[in-house]
């Protein structure tokens, strides 16, 4: 019998896949089961956009979820920030590198979509682990958070002031931002 056995930092990745995976669900109802200002950090209709805010706050959620429950087992994961911001960039850049010819060839197809997050996720998760598998660098993670949080913020403030263009336009009722 083979006795599989994984350090904690491929336990982290692991987990995060499917954690990151579950939350993306959560995430997408966000602000249409509360609709408010603090809620608007979450997409907000279903555009591509929108759903960009999707994939990147998808693995930030469940990165800090996995982050104090490791913690509290002693475990300090290294360059958590910079991988988590190098991962998750690089998760939508591929995403939709990979999303986009399908998307305007034939439209949204849910199981398509699904599939594709999911195995950008595997593939974002794996540089993930790399970057944390690497000397730790407290200038790295200082400077990738307050680009994630500046990240967010233009995020957000794109929800309030759209570009006019196919890329933030919701299909299901032609319209950019926050619905009126």
């Amino acid at each position: 019998m083979v006795i599989f056995i994984m350090d904690k930092r491929k336990k982290f990745i692991v987990i995060n896949i499917f954690l990151t995976f579950i939350i993306g669900f959560i995430v997408h109802g966000m602000y249409e089961w509360f609709p408010c200002v603090l809620t608007t950090v979450f997409p907000v209709n279903e555009s591509l956009y929108e759903h960009m805010k999707l994939i990147f706050l998808s693995p930030i959620i469940s990165s800090i979820i996995l982050y104090f429950y490791f913690k509290r087992k002693d475990f300090i994961i290294h360059n958590f920030l910079f991988g988590l911001m190098v991962s998750t960039i690089f998760n939508i850049i591929l995403f939709y590198l990979i999303y986009l010819p399908f998307y305007y060839e034939y439209g949204a197809i849910m199981w398509m979509t699904l599939l594709i997050y999911f195995i950008t996720i595997i593939m974002s998760q794996y540089l993930y682990y790399l970057i944390i598998s690497m000397d730790n660098n407290k200038k790295l993670n200082l400077i990738s958070g307050i680009s994630l949080l500046i990240i967010m913020i233009i995020l957000t403030y794109f929800t309030y002031h759209p570009l006019k263009i196919d890329f933030f336009r919701d299909p299901e009722n032609n319209s950019y931002g926050i619905k009126k």
